[in-house]
């Protein structure tokens, strides 16, 4: 536990270091960068910061044990067999998925080199993507390190699918609609869970109005305790039906309370700071609506919550981007706030709910 202690005291520190008011400075100029003074020496600072916390992140996760991450073994038991055998259509696996295994089966066969190979797919993605798009890469990676550093243990599939996700997010803002569906599309050969990323299409004014939004996430979360949207799930996606009856069926509705008041808090600070002549900004809410709206959804089944994690992993570079339009006043304070709360979760979660991740005890790859 103490590892994991020290790791977020290490980004309470890079959290406060990106909330320095030259920070605010470097924010203004982006996506330009400054050219003298403090600002360029801090830039330099929060970059370099970033990159060895990210790689310490990488080696982390790429040289775990198995036991380590909810679900490695049984990832490293399928590439073995995907590697051995080659496709198997039989399997609930998506095909963009059983053919990176076999790529990495041609090679290599050894477990540990899969684990590394898969984890530098989903760091370098991430990595590249908070440098290219984040305003204040030390608060976007205070957020990631929150959710996504326990999520890239385990979940393989829909990590590749998150990372097509984010890029092809930035090609809808720049209007280029047919590549990002296609990257979507793609998105869905790793986790088919990535279909729900088509509703950013639905990009329209109605979506930035907070009673619309409030409405539909409380209709939302009334189809999930009465059990229609499990009737739902059920007719239009039946190879889902099964974890009604798993392990993932209990609400655990202190858990899910916990994700959609947050997200509310995101989406309202979102709201407020939209400039609605800004396409990008339009979208950046759209995106915090559904992460809002699917929150709901974790009152019906758990595991379904995961299909917001695509509008997640967006929004830990789109909130502080927002944030940073000054029309929300102190707006330090709130990011303050928010990188606090969730960092004394990470470790209230590993103490006292230590099998939703399998992160503790840490144990490197013997």
């Amino acid at each position: 536990m103490i590892l994991y202690v020290l790791i977020t005291i290490w980004m309470f520190a890079i959290m406060i270091i990106g909330l320095r008011p030259d920070s605010q400075i470097v924010a203004d100029l982006w996506p330009d960068k400054p050219t003298s003074g403090i600002p360029k020496t801090n830039l330099k600072v929060c970059n370099f910061l970033a990159v060895i916390t990210l790689l310490f992140f990488w080696f982390l996760t790429a040289f775990r044990a198995e036991n380590i991450g909810n679900d490695t073994s049984t990832y490293i038991y399928y590439f073995k067999i995907f590697s051995n055998v080659g496709i198997d259509k039989s399997r609930t696996f998506e095909l963009g998925y059983q053919y990176l295994n076999v790529f990495i089966g041609k090679l290599t066969t050894d477990p540990h080199i899969f684990l590394i190979i898969i984890a530098s797919i989903m760091y370098l993605g991430t990595g590249i993507y908070l440098f290219k798009y984040s305003k204040n890469i030390l608060l976007s990676l205070c957020l990631f390190y929150c959710v996504f550093f326990s999520i890239y243990t385990s979940m393989f599939r829909q990590g590749i699918a998150m990372i097509i996700v984010v890029y092809a997010y930035e090609l809808l803002k720049e209007k280029k609609r047919i590549f990002a569906a296609l990257l979507f599309v793609l998105a869905t050969l790793f986790h088919t869970s990535a279909i729900v990323c088509f509703l950013l299409f639905l990009n329209t004014r109605l979506l930035k109005k907070r009673w619309v939004v409030l409405l539909l996430t409380a209709i939302c979360g009334l189809l999930s305790i009465s059990g229609v949207f499990n009737t739902a799930i059920s007719m239009v996606v039946p190879r889902y039906s099964h974890y009604f009856m798993s392990r993932y069926a209990s609400t655990g509705w202190l858990a899910v309370s916990y994700d959609v008041i947050r997200n509310l808090i995101w989406f309202w600070l979102g709201s407020k700071a939209v400039d609605i002549s800004d396409q990008d900004n339009q979208l950046a809410v759209t995106d915090l609506t559904f992460l809002l709206i699917f929150g709901a959804f974790g009152y019906s089944v758990n595991l379904f919550t995961r299909a917001g994690e695509y509008f997640l992993i967006i929004a830990i570079t789109e909130l502080p981007n927002l944030l940073y339009t000054k029309s929300i006043k102190q707006h330090r304070i709130w990011m303050f706030g928010i990188c606090t709360v969730m960092l004394i979760m990470f470790i209230l979660t590993l103490i006292y709910r230590p099998g939703w991740n399998h992160l503790y005890p840490y144990e490197l790859w013997r």
